[in-house]
């Protein structure tokens, strides 16, 4: 993973300083989860929440504001009071919102990133009664083959399309309401397919109800040790995955999206913390502000070519 190589230098203050040292934080810190309870988004707030309050000193109260499409809750953090007690775990949903050039109640440039907090990698399975055994059967195929993923218009449902632009491959889609009902298709053998993320998808593999054909990462991920990369199974250039990372409202001050950023990568840096997360199948990243809104801002344009050669619709 790449963790270690975008903490590299990040300064090593000590917890005690940085609570004392700040006017911020002086009452609760919000996130809001633009989901709703028990998902990996939502689970990963909580863990960062215990952290950053004993670092913090102050309460992190995770608030959950599912619908929309993530736009409920980005809409809510960017009306929030700009002085870093309301935050956003922003996931991919923000970038592909944005690439649809969909009415949107918020401008996403003028959001303001964080930190890139982790990501959650695409996963390619197969129903273990399904013909195709490996993306190299999946290649050779004549005849277009179906793939569930969680939703049309989902970041899943464009990285497997992009591949189908790119690379020729004879995909057909079948979007679901979810990933939950994707994956139940596809482990009862309804759908041959599933394109969707590690993070759920990753443990019906793990327990054999799935099979692994590729994980789209440089390295192979923990979780799946024994499952391929995309390079590895035969498509270089595949990674993809979909990130999530803290966002404050406009107009917060610089010095106070600093102190996040820095409470944050020192969280990332704890081995511990590193090695809980890890195991639930999500990649730490970190670094500077500056870099999330690189990602961000390369994750918008990316779609959106997507978007237009393809001809995929908007959700609604």
């Amino acid at each position: 993973m790449k963790r270690r190589a975008v903490l590299t230098g990040i300064a090593a203050t000590s917890v005690p300083r940085l609570a004392r040292a700040q006017a911020f934080p002086d009452r609760p810190i919000r996130i809001v989860v633009p989901y709703a309870p028990g998902g990996v988004t939502d689970l990963s707030a909580r863990a960062l929440g215990e952290r950053l309050e004993k670092m913090l000193g102050q309460p992190i109260v995770v608030e959950n504001k599912a619908g929309g499409g993530t736009i409920i809750a980005t809409e809510h953090v960017a009306r929030s009071k700009p002085d870093g007690h309301t935050l956003l775990l922003a996931t991919g949903a923000l970038a592909v919102n944005a690439a649809f050039g969909i009415a949107l109640p918020y401008d996403t440039k003028d959001l303001l990133p964080v930190v890139h907090y982790f990501d959650v990698p695409i996963l390619v399975g197969a129903a273990n009664d399904a013909a195709v055994r490996s993306i190299a059967d999946i290649k050779a195929l004549q005849r277009p083959i179906a793939y569930a993923s969680a939703s049309g218009g989902s970041m899943q449902h464009l990285w497997a399309e992009d591949l189908k632009i790119r690379l020729g491959l004879k995909l057909e889609h079948v979007g679901y309401k979810g990933s939950s009902e994707a994956l139940r298709d596809v482990v009862a053998g309804h759908v041959p397919l599933l394109v969707d993320l590690l993070v759920p998808s990753g443990a019906a593999v793990k327990a054999g109800k799935l099979r692994g054909l590729a994980v789209a990462l440089p390295q192979r991920a923990p979780l799946l040790p024994d499952v391929p990369t995309v390079a590895e199974a035969g498509l270089p250039g595949a990674e993809g995955a979909i990130f999530n990372g803290l966002i404050a409202p406009p107009g917060t001050p610089g010095s106070v999206i600093a102190a996040l950023n820095r409470a944050v990568n020192q969280v990332l840096a704890e081995p511990d913390f590193a090695r809980r997360l890890a195991e639930m199948g999500l990649a730490l990243i970190g670094g500077t502000t500056e870099a999330f809104a690189r990602k961000i801002a390369e994750e918008t344009v990316k779609w959106r070519t997507v978007i237009q050669k393809s001809g995929i619709p908007a959700p609604t």
